[in-house]
């Protein structure tokens, strides 16, 4: 991404719609208000900067090179389009609370995966020889893991590459069983749908659970997938799987939990351990008092 649009991205992002009585409104142009930035965020729209021009709240013309300089902390914009919603002008203003509040919702919303078949491209399936799924598993489990040694976040183009390899296998050949192919040739298959979008974690996790409930995965596996889902989405997870970075305090923290009181008892149903014990390894300390019943 060029510095320029970066530097705009992130400007834009903590636009709020305010009045601007006495100060500098461009005429014939009309500004974004505070419902259609969120629309706009939901839908994943932006806007061209290419040839925008930057004032103060006096209409005074701002250079570029200035704006770079700017405490994005300090700093924020209202935008202004014309007739055709082209983005014309960015009036910069100093950040108020309204608009540290507004961007909290921005932040939500943009960190939801909106994934659709038709936003990331359907998955164009590739020729599948069903009497050698056992060797094609293997291979997708030693490009899932082997490139996420050592703390490696991974290759998005090999994980959408096993995703393709994987959800051909499936609809080809059908889900495997534990009669089929080994164990770890099956948790393959949930880790390609792990590391994958949303929108095909959700698309498989029926046929998944099935597979759970078979005893062809395990319910554990499951409990961190639907977690990973919910966090996704921007919902509470169930399990507590999931942890998520904690920027006010550094670290690590637990991503928000339905239910804290009764987690263990849901943690124990499918066979994981108490969530104090398994977030130690995060240096994260769960206190939350577990209910009996």
């Amino acid at each position: 991404m060029k510095l320029k649009h970066l530097i705009l991205g992130l400007l834009t992002i903590v636009i709020f719609s305010c009045d601007n009585s006495g100060k500098y409104k461009p005429n014939g142009l009309r500004q974004i208000s505070q419902n259609e930035l969120l629309e706009n965020a939901e839908k994943r729209l932006s806007y061209n900067y290419d040839n925008v021009v930057y004032k103060n709240e006096n209409g005074v013309k701002i250079s570029l090179d200035s704006v770079k300089k700017l405490n994005l902390e300090e700093w924020t914009a209202d935008s202004y389009v014309n007739v055709d919603n082209e983005l014309k002008e960015l009036i910069l203003r100093r950040v108020t609370e309204n608009d540290k509040e507004f961007q909290k919702k921005l932040v939500a919303i943009y960190g939801k995966e909106t994934y659709t078949e038709e936003t990331i491209g359907p998955v164009i399936q590739v020729e599948i020889d069903c009497d050698n799924i056992q060797s094609i598993l293997t291979e997708v489990h030693s490009l899932d893991q082997d490139m996420r040694q050592n703390g490696s976040a991974g290759n998005p183009n090999i994980d959408r590459e096993n995703l393709v390899t994987v959800v051909s296998l499936i609809e080809k050949c059908g889900m495997p069983t534990l009669n089929e192919v080994s164990q770890e040739q099956m948790s393959a298959i949930w880790l390609v749908f792990q590391h994958a979008d949303n929108y095909h974690r959700k698309k498989y996790l029926p046929l998944l659970k099935k597979s759970a409930q078979n005893g062809d995965l395990r319910k554990n596996q499951m409990a961190l997938m639907e977690d990973r889902i919910l966090m996704m989405d921007g919902k509470p997870q169930i399990y507590g799987s999931q942890i998520s970075e904690d920027r006010e305090n550094g670290g690590w923290k637990i991503y928000d939990l339905q239910n804290p009181k009764t987690v263990d008892k849901r943690r124990a149903e499918i066979g994981m351990q108490p969530l104090s014990e398994y977030v130690k390894q995060w240096d994260i300390e769960f206190k939350v008092e577990q209910a009996e019943k």
